[in-house]
């Protein structure tokens, strides 16, 4: 039965008529049986009864003048009789006065006791019955008829019945088996046209199809009203998710393209205030070195003009003078530190390599860290754009690294393959901690660096821990 549950239903239809067909049948042909075995014993014992009773009557005079040979002439013409295979006469119940054998004769057998207040007594075993009867004489017991007869009439009977009852199981199958087939399309056909309906409705999406109704007005034809008012239903709802996710797709499309041009005008502006930072360093450091350290010269040859006249001044007043000159002299130094760090005149001048040698160097002097500078022999000179980004990025990371890190000493590294350059600064310092949800809180100085790479195209990628951090910048070199 187990097996039946993927099976298709118009199969299981069919099985199931030939099943409740031949278990009805076989109910039936079971009482049959039983009805038939049970009259057919109480038939025999009755037979029975009435041949004991007959042999009674006949056997009176043979018991009362003690004649056994008279008796058994009686009991011989139970010959006539062929299922009879003993008969006895008793006149006690150990030996027999008087016996019938229809085969070979053999032990006496043992009479039936006859409850008290019975006159007869009948038992069935070993495929045989047997049947105890008093014979009574003026209203007093004589004796007793023991008859024994064999069940083998039964057996070939049952044994017609059960060759009737094949063909009469094979026929109502076979015609149950036609009747279901031909019933199939009334009941199977609908429930399997609904069937393959969901089928093709749930492999396909399609909900615009619709199962055929049928003429009756049965559960299945109310399944099938329910099912395609159900498939409506879906193909409204799905038409209008259809609808509001074009729609919504439109949205997005033109909040992508809105996002995508503010993107690249954002980016448009980095650049530009980038480039006006870079122009607007140029021309500070120019106006420094021009102008206010030509003004800071002039001023030290004043002073030092006013110094060779320090004899006739009071000794405080050469005092002054003399400090003056020292001040002017080292605002002078620092005043040109500033311009050159602003924007070095090495960058344009001699190139990257030269630029960042005199900044490592006095990045050195002035941090008291040691940094280590290797630069490969291919740099050569990138574009100006180019070489004013490794810079700015290596200037603010070895700021950071002053700041925050704590670090004694600096690494960096400049490389160069046939697409890229690739610059890495390292440090041994406390390191830092890498926002995943919100970039912008690194700081404004590594989002400018994270500008300047993604504006020439590269990327900048940082690895942190607490025993130091790496800042690695890949830039394409045409």
């Amino acid at each position: 039965m187990l097996g039946m549950r993927s099976s298709p239903i118009s199969k299981k239809l069919t099985l199931m008529n030939m099943l409740v067909s031949g278990v009805a049948l076989l109910l039936a042909c079971a009482a049959f049986f039983t009805y038939d075995l049970l009259t057919f014993r109480a038939a025999r014992v009755r037979g029975l009864n009435v041949q004991a009773q007959i042999i009674g009557a006949n056997s009176v005079a043979a018991i009362e003048f003690n004649d056994p040979h008279s008796a058994e002439n009686t009991l011989s013409a139970l010959r006539a009789a062929t299922n009879i295979t003993y008969a006895g006469i008793y006149i006690n119940e150990r030996q027999p006065f008087a016996s019938y054998w229809r085969d070979q004769p053999g032990p006496a057998p043992v009479l039936l006791a006859i409850p008290t207040g019975k006159e007869d007594v009948s038992k069935f075993g070993n495929d045989q019955v047997s049947l105890a009867k008093t014979i009574i004489f003026q209203e007093k017991k004589v004796g007793t008829v023991y008859l024994i007869s064999d069940l083998s009439a039964i057996d070939e009977r049952l044994r017609r019945y059960a060759i009737i009852v094949i063909i009469v199981l094979l026929t109502s199958l076979f015609a149950a088996l036609l009747i279901s087939r031909m019933s199939q399309r009334v009941v199977a056909e609908p429930i399997v046209n609904l069937a393959e309906t969901a089928r093709a409705v749930s492999r396909d999406q399609n909900y615009s199809v619709r199962v055929a109704p049928g003429g009756n007005k049965d559960e299945v034809s109310t399944l099938i009203a329910a099912f395609n008012e159900m498939l409506g239903q879906i193909q409204q709802r799905d038409s209008a998710l259809h609808q509001a996710h074009d729609l919504l797709e439109g949205r997005v499309k033109e909040r992508t393209a809105e996002l995508k041009a503010a993107e690249e005008r954002l980016r448009m502006l980095s650049t530009r205030l980038l480039q006006l930072q870079d122009e607007e360093r140029r021309n500070i450091a120019r106006e420094l070195h021009d102008s206010t350290g030509q003004v800071l010269a002039a001023l030290g040859m004043n002073l030092a003009a006013i110094h060779l006249e320090s004899r006739k001044m009071s000794p405080s007043a050469e005092a002054a003078v003399s400090e003056s000159i020292e001040l002017v002299q080292t605002t002078l130094k620092e005043l040109r530190t500033i311009s050159y760090l602003l924007h070095p005149p090495l960058l344009d001048e001699a190139g990257l390599q030269s630029a960042l040698r005199w900044f490592v160097q006095g990045f050195s002097e002035r941090s008291k860290i040691r940094v280590d500078l290797d630069i490969s022999p291919n740099i050569g000179r990138p574009s100006r754009e180019l070489e004013t980004a490794i810079f700015r990025i290596i200037q603010e990371a070895l700021t950071n690294i002053h700041r925050h890190s704590g670090s004694p000493t600096a690494a960096i590294s400049l490389t160069r393959d046939v697409r890229s350059i690739k610059v890495e600064i390292g440090d041994q310092g406390k390191g830092i901690d890498l926002p995943t949800s919100r970039p912008a809180s690194l700081g404004i100085g590594i989002q400018g660096m994270q500008e300047r790479a993604r504006q020439l195209g590269g990327r900048l990628d940082i690895q942190s821990s607490p025993t130091g951090t790496t800042i690695t910048a890949i830039l394409p070199s045409p």
